[in-house]
């Protein structure tokens, strides 16, 4: 522990100011954008400090506006003995769902598919689905199954409202209902995908789908294994692999060159480290070869390195760059288009990013009142109770790993960070403090 600490203290001038040697980015000077410089600097201490006080091991940031990146920092380590860089590689675990949102929709414009289908229209085990409902203590029964009013469509998949649910939340959200549906997954082998079984992605699925939901389809918004399903869809559509076709469909086309599945051996030294934080100054480096668990959650930080894997978890498994992700996140900001590719229409882009598909239910996790959900991304709508978060209109989701993003459409306005630290939970202070140093640098 002590030679860790030393390292970090030895090597965090050098990182902090290091830049990339992997690609010339380009880059504009902040005013031309409407952004001040002196302001962006309060970033480069708000990250220091965290790196300094050993809260995390290091992070890159980006902001850009107005299509532009201004700001484009490494600061900290990406592994012992290694600064962070631009152009390191990371774990974004549940930002890969908005890029399956993205497949998704990209079929749905292909005329393959319509929001209102039934999953059991593609993936049949889907048909004749059950809800629990926990029985009152004392009944003969612990629960009771009852058909489910509406068969789940892909629109609900993508909202999250399908009554499906994830393991690791169990601790988070408990009662009697979740125990036993959380249970009937363990017994039937289902996994939240952050430690994958040696198994296609489509036979866990398979087995999910005749398991009883937790909630009738449409009636509560539920952070749960939904976009590992909507992988699946786009094998069974597609006629592809689910990372074939993201790779043929969004990565390539974007030039999003550093993201993928399964890292390739080649690029396994620019991958970071998974760092183990108490925040209080304890950091230590997490082992490849040990899986993090705590109660339901099992991350294992070697699922991303090269391999022959079958379990392409479209909720967990993508490996990217802040300037890939950056480049995705473009796209949507600019309706669907970049650099003259188009993958969305417009309207699709707002169907997806400004459009409330959970009524009045609120998306909680991660987020706080005034945060609805769109199809694939987290949407926020008032001022009132997310005061830190933006402009209404922004839309954004993260990672377990503490990665996250958010595009602020009214400003025309990203902003990444990307780190590789575990637990997730701490790294909300640090996220909101970001996005207050990306919005006061505003200076139009």
């Amino acid at each position: 522990m002590n030679v860790l600490l030393l390292l970090l203290a030895l090597l965090l001038p050098v990182c902090c100011s290091q830049p990339s040697a992997a690609a010339d980015y380009h880059m504009v000077k902040p005013a031309s954008v409407g952004l001040s410089a002196a302001r962006l600097t309060n970033m480069d201490r708000l990250i220091e400090n965290y790196v300094e006080q050993k809260k995390i091991g290091g992070a890159v940031v980006l902001v850009a506006r107005k299509g532009e990146i201004a700001y484009f920092k490494a600061s900290g380590l990406a592994d012992v003995g290694k600064p962070m860089q631009r152009d390191t590689i990371f774990r974004v675990v549940s930002m890969t769902k908005p890029v399956t949102s993205t497949a998704i929709m990209m079929l749905y414009e292909e005329g393959k598919l319509l929001l209102s289908d039934p999953v059991a229209k593609y993936i049949p085990e889907f048909r004749n689905q059950k809800v629990l409902i926990a029985n009152p203590a004392g009944a003969e029964f612990p629960y009771r199954l009852v058909p489910v009013k509406r068969e789940v469509q892909i629109r609900d998949l993508l909202a999250h409202t399908s009554g499906l649910l994830y393991l690791f939340l169990n601790d988070v959200y408990p009662d009697p209902a979740r125990n036993m549906i959380v249970q009937m997954y363990k017994e039937a082998g289902i996994t939240d995908g952050f430690c994958r079984p040696d198994e296609a992605i489509g036979d866990m699925v398979k087995r999910l789908g005749g398991l009883p939901l937790y909630a009738q389809p449409g009636e509560v918004w539920d952070y749960g294994l939904n976009s590992d399903v909507l992988g699946y869809l786009v094998e069974v559509v597609s006629g592809m692999t689910f990372d074939r076709y993201v790779e043929e469909h969004i990565f390539k086309p974007l030039k999003m060159k550093d993201s993928y599945f399964y890292l390739p051996e080649e690029k396994l030294p620019r991958l970071a480290a998974v760092w183990q934080s108490d925040w209080q100054g304890g950091l230590v480096r997490a082992s490849d070869e040990k899986p993090i668990v705590a109660g339901d959650l099992c991350l294992n930080p070697g699922d991303a390195r090269a391999s022959s894997g079958k379990y392409l978890a479209g909720g967990a498994s993508m490996l990217s760059t802040v300037y890939d992700y950056y480049r995705f996140t473009q796209m949507l900001l600019n309706g669907g288009e970049l650099d003259g590719v188009r993958l969305l229409s417009r309207k699709t882009v707002e169907l997806m990013t400004a459009t409330n598909h959970i009524g009045e239910h609120d998306a909680v996790f991660l987020h706080g009142h005034g945060w609805k959900f769109g199809l694939g991304f987290a949407i926020q709508v008032d001022r009132e109770h997310s005061v830190d978060s933006g402009d209404v209109g922004t839309y954004e989701w993260a990672g377990i790993y503490s990665t996250r993003f958010s595009v602020d459409p009214k400003e025309q306005k990203i902003t990444i960070f990307m780190s590789q630290t575990n637990p997730f939970g701490h790294h909300f202070e640090l996220w909101d403090k970001v996005l207050v140093q990306s919005a006061s640098a505003i200076a139009d």
